[in-house]
């Protein structure tokens, strides 16, 4: 018996059984290969909060192993309970998605429930004294969420470094809030003006001009073109300090 491939039925059949075969190789592929980009991903995540504290260069090119490696040696990283302020023993970053779950189930009205708990990061130096401390920030810019890190030296005061890793904001324009050389801005300025208020860091739009105490010591220049950008940045970096503020309070006074 002979197949009429002209007819609409053999074209049909044979789309299908191309799309099947494909779209199973694909999935199979995607499995395949999810181990290995999830570990780079997260590799990624480790570089840029050593980035950050300025244990590792941007520039520096590092294999997934050689992250992992610097960051178990130098890094460590530990649950805030937001709302006390205190570090929630023997819980890792691991465990965030099901205490922010319960603690939205606990208060479902509550719109920072699901946020409560995040994973701060911290580095120390040889005598154990805290060298600095890592936090996740995060909010939107013009055209997305931009993440990255902020670096509180020991004092909990000054800058120590700063990273925007991942966003979507416009290249040349807005996308340079990643560029080392702005970020390198940052380091030495104060989140706390002279009566010890958590003021943040502002993104001014034009130049920092150093003859103004205000700007020298808690601003840094706007990103040309990105107005909204800028503006997001310093939005978002004061309401994560805010967010924080209770754990850093805690830390300044010893607890």
């Amino acid at each position: 018996m002979s197949i009429n491939t002209n007819s609409n039925g053999y074209v049909m059949a044979f789309a299908i059984g191309v799309c099947v075969v494909m779209s199973s190789l694909l999935a199979l592929t995607a499995t395949a290969l999810k181990p290995a980009q999830d570990a780079a991903a997260e590799a990624d995540r480790q570089k840029n909060v050593m980035i950050a504290a300025g244990v590792v260069a941007a520039e520096d090119v590092l294999s997934v192993a050689e992250v992992q490696k610097r960051f178990g040696e130098r890094v460590q990283e530990v649950v805030v309970d937001t709302r006390s302020g205190q570090v929630v023993d023997g819980k890792s970053a691991a465990d965030v998605a099901a205490l922010n779950k319960a603690a939205v189930k606990e208060a479902p009205a509550d719109k920072a429930a699901s946020t409560r708990y995040r994973v701060v990061a911290k580095t120390k130096s040889a005598d154990g004294k805290i060298e600095s401390i890592i936090l996740p920030i995060s909010g939107k810019g013009l055209w997305s969420t931009i993440y990255g890190y902020l670096a509180l030296d020991g004092d909990l005061t000054h800058v120590r470094g700063v990273t925007f890793y991942k966003h979507g904001e416009t290249p040349g324009l807005g996308g340079e809030c990643e560029n080392p050389t702005w970020c390198a801005q940052w380091k030495g300025k104060s989140i706390l003006d002279a009566q010890q208020k958590l003021v943040g860091i502002g993104v001014k739009k034009g130049k920092v001009d150093p003859a103004i105490p205000a700007e020298k010591a808690h601003k840094v220049d706007g990103l040309s073109g990105a107005t909204i950008t800028s503006n997001g940045i310093t939005k978002f970096v004061l309401a994560d300090l805010q967010v924080f503020d209770s754990y850093l309070t805690a830390l300044r006074k010893g607890s």
